[in-house]
C-alpha cells in the first residue's frame, strides 16, 4: 500500500515523450527540469538542495530577470518575454558547449509559456503548490507543497533527474 503525500502526474496536453525517465526517451544529460509555483524562497532552497546533489547540472534562475513592478504592463510583458527568450538561448549555448542538464526556476506563468515554446521536447515541468496564477498551465507533475516537506520534494526531483 502506498501513501499519497501529494505527488501527482496530472493529465495534460503535453506529449508523452517529454516525461523524462518514465519512457527513457530523455537522458539526464539532455534534460531541462523546470520548477514553477511556490515562493521565490522555496524555489531557491529547492534549487540549492538539488544542485548540491547534482554538481554537473547548471541553474537558470528566471527570478533574476523577472520584473514585478507595475509600470507599463505591455512593455513589461514584452521585455520579460524577450529576456526569457535570450535566457533560453544562453541555456542552448551552454548545453552545446558543456553538454549538461539544466534546472530552471520560474516565477511567472508568462515566462513558463515562453520556456515551453523554446524547449518543446526536452523540458519537464513541475508545479509546486496550488497558487491560482498557475491554473490553466501545463505541467508534467504537480506537488502539493502543503503536504510535502522540502526534503520530500527534493527526493521527488532527484527521481525525476534519474540520479
Amino acid at each position: 500500500m502506498t501513501r499519497d503525500i501529494g505527488f501527482h502526474k496530472p493529465s495534460s496536453n503535453l506529449p508523452k515523450y517529454q516525461y523524462s525517465c518514465y519512457n527513457n526517451m530523455l537522458t539526464p544529460l539532455h534534460m531541462l527540469l523546470l520548477i514553477a509555483g511556490a515562493t521565490d524562497i522555496t524555489r531557491e532552497l529547492l534549487a540549492a538542495m538539488f544542485l548540491e546533489e547534482h554538481p554537473g547540472w547548471k541553474h537558470l534562475a528566471l527570478e533574476d530577470i523577472y520584473a514585478d513592478d507595475n509600470e507599463s504592463e505591455a512593455i513589461d510583458e514584452f521585455q520579460m518575454s524577450f529576456n526569457t527568450i535570450i535566457a533560453c538561448e544562453c541555456v542552448r549555448d551552454a548545453r552545446k558547449a558543456e553538454k549538461c542538464p539544466v534546472l530552471i526556476t520560474c516565477p511567472s506563468p508568462a515566462m513558463l509559456e515562453t520556456v515551453q515554446e523554446e524547449f518543446p521536447r526536452e523540458l519537464v515541468c513541475v508545479r509546486i503548490g496550488s497558487d491560482e496564477q498557475w491554473d490553466g498551465q501545463s505541467f508534467h507533475h504537480e506537488v502539493d507543497g502543503k503536504r510535502c516537506s522540502l526534503k520530500q520534494i527534493g527526493g521527488f526531483l532527484r527521481k525525476l533527474a534519474c540520479a
